[in-house]
């Protein structure tokens, strides 16, 4: 990741939201409001954490019922760190996706660099953004 993760983060942000259709414009809109007090363009890291987050919503809990979805924004001197994770059922081929399949191929576009770990217990997503 872009920035040293030994160095403690000079600011965090942290949102929690159901694991429901709307909590994709609640996610962009906290996030947006959190990196536009930074002064960084927020277009990319909008748009990376609506897919994020819309990718939890769909997939991590099929076959069970929805749960959470946490998003934390770690300012670093020169990176921000946006991680997005799920207590859903891990990252699971879905032949009957109503997407495209772009979001992660987008995700990893928009970022600096992205990092996927995924088991039983859930999905978490780090994106990298330089400031």
């Amino acid at each position: 990741m872009v920035g040293d993760p030994t160095q403690s983060a000079e600011r965090t942000f942290e949102l929690e939201l159901p694991s429901r259709p709307g909590s994709v414009s609640d996610a962009r809109h906290a996030v947006g409001e959190f990196i536009g007090r930074l002064g960084m363009p927020d277009a990319d890291i909008r748009l990376a954490v609506s897919e994020t987050v819309g990718n939890a919503v769909t997939h991590a809990f099929r076959g069970r019922e929805p749960g959470i979805v946490r998003i934390t924004c770690s300012v670093y001197e020169r990176a921000l760190l946006v991680t997005v994770a799920d207590d859903g059922t891990g990252m699971r081929p879905n032949l009957d996706s109503p997407g495209l399949g772009l979001g992660i191929p987008l995700i990893t576009k928009l970022a600096t660099d992205v990092r996927f770990d995924s088991s039983e217990r859930g999905t978490t997503v780090s994106m990298s953004f330089a400031r």
